[in-house]
């Protein structure tokens, strides 16, 4: 959830495709010529989900997806465990240093960040039926987090339960939102998101602003010690490592390329007045 978005983004996002920077690598960085094709967009509710969309199927929401990727415009990905997963238009290989970054939209106060999972085509099939391994990122977190969303029918608070016997709920907020927050083409009761959680770092100021402080490194839409800024300091990406990937107990794995990328929200957290945080994506650079 953002209240202050940059048009400089779409601009950025433009140069992302087509201009070079040395991004700490050693040989001269490759660019993607192909598209970046969405293979399913999944939000937990939140704030901007259903916002201005009709989808009422899954193939719907993952086209909707996918015209605001091409467009330069972001995706919100809702409350914790809500996620996108993308196919590259080339293979992203393990390089010396970063590897690719993730186009979000934090700035200085607000970071609200997703864990970035990565997986490679290994039968050469064509969809993500290979293992998944987290990017693990700089910061202390909780690995097997589950929470189940209930399904609401008309626009008001919507109630979770998690894995741990915690229960709550999503705070609408209908002075900004007129919309239902729960994905209209999940037709069930109720789903379950799982993944791994970040405690929130929400803090509000002398001055009365709630801000989202940032964390330290390995995270989509975060003003981490990653990100990279342009010559006028504005956010335009945070980098990611494929050297950080790890197995579900852990381990650290090692990955010579990659093909499809999952980025998830990783905090499940309301802030008085603002509303959840939900992790933005923009699209992908590939270094």
């Amino acid at each position: 959830m953002k209240h202050r978005l940059f048009s400089t983004f779409v601009i950025a996002i433009a140069a992302l495709l087509s201009s070079c920077s040395d991004d700490d690598n050693n040989d001269e960085p490759n660019f993607m010529t192909g598209k970046l094709e969405v293979l399913e967009y999944r939000p937990a509710p939140g704030q901007f989900i259903n916002e201005g969309m009709t989808a009422t199927t899954q193939q719907e929401a993952d086209t909707w997806a996918q015209q605001r990727l091409d467009n330069g415009h972001y995706v919100s990905l809702g409350s914790f465990g809500g996620y996108i997963t993308l196919q590259m238009p080339k293979i992203i290989k393990n390089r010396n240093g970063y590897d690719f970054g993730i186009v979000g939209n934090p700035f200085d106060g607000s970071s609200e960040p997703g864990i970035v999972w990565v997986s490679e085509d290994v039968n050469e099939n064509g969809i993500t039926d290979d293992p998944w391994y987290e990017l693990k990122g700089g910061d202390e977190s909780t690995r097997g987090y589950e929470v189940t969303y209930q399904k609401t029918t008309e626009p008001g608070d919507v109630p979770w339960s998690d894995n741990e016997n915690n229960s709550g709920v999503i705070n609408h907020l209908l002075q900004y939102h007129s919309q239902n927050y729960y994905p209209a083409w999940i037709t069930d009761n109720s789903y379950t998101l799982r993944g791994t959680k970040l405690e929130p770092r929400t803090v509000v100021g002398n001055d009365g602003i709630w801000k989202n402080l940032p964390f330290s490194k390995g995270y989509a839409d975060n003003w981490g010690d990653d990100k990279v800024l342009d010559g006028n300091n504005s956010y335009l990406y945070n980098r990611l490592d494929l050297d950080d990937a790890i197995d579900q107990s852990g381990n650290s794995v090692s990955l010579q390329q990659i093909h499809f990328i999952k980025v998830q929200s990783a905090i499940l957290h309301n802030v008085p007045s603002i509303g959840e945080l939900s992790t933005e994506v923009y699209g992908v650079k590939v270094f």
